[in-house]
């Protein structure tokens, strides 16, 4: 009688970043794999492991993190099951979306294609009370036409040491390829989307600082001579973490090219959420 396997579990979580001190685990700080392994452990009784796609940092939120586990082969308890217990455990601004079968070899990160960052700006004079950690207030006024010819300059395989808040450093490859930056207005709400097939540490956010200072200044360098500088010291500051989503992690490069931003970050997750 043959032994039953472990099955792959695929687990799509979404977030709101701003209590936590990022996605992974850390020493003394409290993280949102560190509460979702926590739980799990507690459902299988044993100690549980999940391996992430995307390193998000404190402060910045998720629609769609992606995350490998394998579950033991006892209890045996079904994805569905798992589905239900893990967010009735879970903190609110922590939810599973969705608990997805695997093939053994398939793995959150090293699958990945690709992954949309969308970065929510808010333009106005004043910001909502109720806002404030859901994007990032700019007052003056931007310039939509500047910001996406700007952009439009980032595209392509680039070294984006510039881009990064760490520069040379011998082991890591600062050279990136950008698919897409794609500018949507929603009202008085700017997302700026930036899709790629990996990031710098606080490299969009950095893009982002860069762009809003084009944008309502338009004094810098143009981007071709900023890229070409390797200079981190640019003369524009790296937007804060509140207004970034970690929105789309791909699997396929036909899922990559199809995909469209349909609507504000925070308000398009309910429709991602099943209905119970």
């Amino acid at each position: 009688m043959s032994q039953p396997k472990n099955q792959n579990w695929l687990l799509t979580v979404a977030y709101k970043g701003t209590g936590y001190s990022g996605w992974q685990i850390q020493p003394n700080n409290i993280t949102i794999q560190e509460h979702i392994e926590q739980k799990l452990s507690h459902l299988f009784s044993c100690e549980a492991k999940i391996f992430g796609c995307s390193r998000t940092d404190a402060g910045v939120h998720a629609l769609a993190q992606m995350a490998t586990f394998f579950p033991p082969v006892h209890p045996p308890i079904k994805p569905e099951n798992a589905f239900i217990a893990m967010n009735n455990a879970l903190p609110n601004d922590i939810r599973i979306q969705k608990i997805e079968l695997k093939p053994d070899d398939f793995h959150a990160r090293f699958k990945a294609v690709g992954k949309t960052y969308s970065y929510v700006i808010y333009r106005d004079r004043l910001l909502s009370p109720f806002m404030g950690d859901l994007c990032w207030h700019v007052s003056e006024k931007i310039n939509i036409d500047i910001l996406t010819d700007t952009a439009s300059y980032l595209v392509g395989k680039h070294d984006f040491t510039t881009f990064s808040a760490i520069s040379n450093a011998p082991d890591i490859n600062y050279v990136k390829e950008i698919y897409s930056i794609k500018v949507n207005s929603f009202g008085k709400f700017v997302v700026i989307s930036i899709t790629g097939n990996s990031f710098l540490y606080k490299m969009v956010r950095r893009l982002v600082g860069y762009l809003i200072k084009a944008s309502t200044k338009n004094n810098l360098e143009n981007p071709e001579k900023i890229l070409e500088s390797k200079n981190r010291n640019s003369g524009f500051d790296t937007a804060p973490p509140q207004g970034l989503y970690l929105e789309k992690i791909f699997y396929s490069k036909e899922e990559l090219n199809n995909y469209d931003l349909t609507g504000l970050p925070f308000l398009s997750f309910l429709d991602k959420m099943p209905l119970s």
